[in-house]
């Protein structure tokens, strides 16, 4: 059957049917897929019974896979991550997933896309939302845009850690090692997409620590009011998974948020697309 690409809402998203992501793709499908990337930014593919080996080889269509130096991996698949809750539903460290962000950013190149599959679903919750930040670029006013695209943020993988964490000796230790490992990183507020070239807001809660030359209190009204901004309803759309399903994001150009509604078991497999992806 021809590939079908059924978009999801107004603001970003597709639903790609006809379609068995466990096959080699033709030329012509993937070609499809990037362009519909480009378009609508997250691509949701239903009912994909695949092995980790495909779903890696379905990955590698879009760029080198990246194997984070932090986070652990699924045994023999390095370059899958399995984020798994508690049987009672999510686990601590899900706070991270719990807040609008954008995979990565607290690195010098942020990975070009997350692909993420179902592997096991609570029989409710659970979804993932997005959000275009590209279209909550185009609301802002003429003055604004001006405003901030001479302005730069630092992000950090630090800022992830809470008091109590900081107060502990054992977490300073690890505080210390993460710093050391992936120091903070200066990105502009408004960045450029390099395959489409769309203007987006680059700054997100759970990493982006402070806008550089501002003082404290500026920087913080700023990224509040960005915040505020970015997480109106009218640029997101929210997935609800089923078993097999996978979501394709471009992360240049979105962020997501794991709504953490669920009080059961939710098992994820997760692929980093590497950030030197080359434009076509």
């Amino acid at each position: 059957m021809t590939i079908k690409v059924k978009p999801y809402t107004e603001a970003l998203g597709a639903e790609i049917l006809n379609i068995n992501l466990g096959r080699k793709l033709s030329d012509k499908n993937l070609s499809l897929i990037k362009d519909a990337i480009n378009k609508y930014h997250v691509l949701f593919f239903r009912d994909q019974d695949i092995t980790s080996n495909q779903f890696i080889n379905f990955g590698k269509n879009f760029g080198s896979l990246e194997i984070h130096t932090l986070i652990p991996t699924l045994p023999g698949h390095p370059e899958i991550i399995e984020m798994k809750s508690l049987e009672t539903g999510p686990a601590p460290m899900a706070r991270n997933s719990e807040v609008w962000h954008s995979d990565m950013s607290y690195t010098k190149v942020p990975p070009y896309a997350g692909i993420l599959k179902a592997m096991n679903i609570p029989e409710s919750g659970g979804n993932t939302m997005f959000l275009n930040a590209a279209l909550a670029y185009e609301a802002l006013s003429g003055s604004m845009k001006k405003f901030l695209s001479k302005l730069k943020a630092v992000h950090s993988i630090v800022k992830t850690m809470n008091n109590d964490e900081l107060l502990d000796s054992n977490s300073l230790k690890r505080f210390i090692m993460m710093n050391e490992k992936l120091p903070p990183i200066e990105h502009p507020i408004i960045r450029t997409h390099p395959e489409t070239g769309k203007k987006l807001i680059f700054v997100n809660e759970i990493f982006t620590s402070h806008i550089t030359g501002l003082n404290s209190n500026e920087s913080d009204a700023i990224l509040q009011l960005l915040y505020r901004h970015i997480h109106n309803p009218n640029f997101q759309c929210r997935f609800i998974w089923q078993q097999n399903s996978i979501a394709f994001w471009d992360n240049q150009i979105t962020q997501h948020y794991a709504v953490a509604d669920y009080s059961s078991l939710r098992t994820m497999h997760r692929l980093t697309v590497d950030g030197t992806h080359k434009p076509r």
